[in-house]
């Protein structure tokens, strides 16, 4: 925001708390407080609580805009007073309240799906060029699911079942070259059930034989779809590479 709007957003607010002070019936501290921001003063920050009162208003409203909600100033300076001071009357009671935040919680939730079909539907148009490109390569196979293999190593060992537990040693990438994922960096390899994993494993690891290492091109809807892992560099709709080496069948 630049310095104007800094200086014509204080101008409302302070002259909101004036308006506020002079048509709500305040005491005590909330009269004060009102009063000390309604002539621009500096609140004090000495003790511990004033410290960390002054943190929690930065934190609430940071979080709040970024959450989308165009946060209304007077609104919010009313409902912290009435909310400090339990002898005011509510605007809302808590039925009111807990039916508020349902609504906004439902709302964020719907925004951000919308967001991640938004990024998804670039992110999967992205795989299928990166796809295209790929399928004409020598080696290069397609099932009929659309997950694309090459084997690097054929092994001669067993191939797994939907239902067998493997040892792997793997490494996944996105189609830019990003790593997000290493077996090998780990220093040690993964050992998981075929039928809890991404259906492009699912499906690949059964066309390996024991001792093979495989390179899988597994398209978004095969992967993660739209409902990326969190705190992942996988995006939604990614198209996602993997260098699987298969070690080992696990008996149970």
């Amino acid at each position: 925001m630049k310095s104007n709007a800094i200086r014509a957003a204080a101008v409302l607010v302070l002259a909101g708390i004036g308006s506020l002070a002079t048509a709500q019936k305040l005491s005590g501290d909330a009269k004060k407080a009102v009063d000390a921001l309604s002539k621009n003063q500096q609140p004090t920050l000495q003790t511990l609580d004033q410290k960390v009162s002054y943190a929690v208003g930065i934190d609430v409203l940071e979080n709040l805009s970024q959450a989308g909600l165009q946060v209304d100033l007077l609104a919010f300076l009313r409902g912290a007073i009435d909310g400090y001071d339990s002898t005011r009357t509510k605007l809302v009671n808590k039925a009111e309240t807990e039916a508020i935040f349902a609504q906004f919680q439902s709302a964020m939730a719907e925004r951000q799906k919308k967001q991640a079909e938004a990024a998804a539907s670039v992110n999967i148009e992205a795989g299928k060029s990166f796809m295209e490109a790929e399928r004409g390569k020598p080696g290069m196979n397609i099932t009929e699911s659309g997950l694309m293999y090459e084997a690097i190593i054929l092994g001669e060992g067993a191939r797994p079942t939907a239902e067998s537990t493997v040892k792997v040693n793997y490494e996944g990438t996105l189609i830019d070259g990003t790593k997000f994922d290493s077996s090998y960096d780990r220093g040690q390899p993964a050992q998981f059930p075929l039928g809890g994993v991404i259906r492009g494993w699912t499906e690949g690891l059964q066309l390996m034989p024991v001792g093979s290492t495989f390179r899988f091109i597994i398209p978004a809807d095969l992967a993660y779809g739209n409902n990326a892992p969190p705190g992942s560099p996988i995006k939604p709709g990614s198209t996602l590479v993997f260098k699987v080496e298969l070690l080992e069948i696990v008996e149970k």
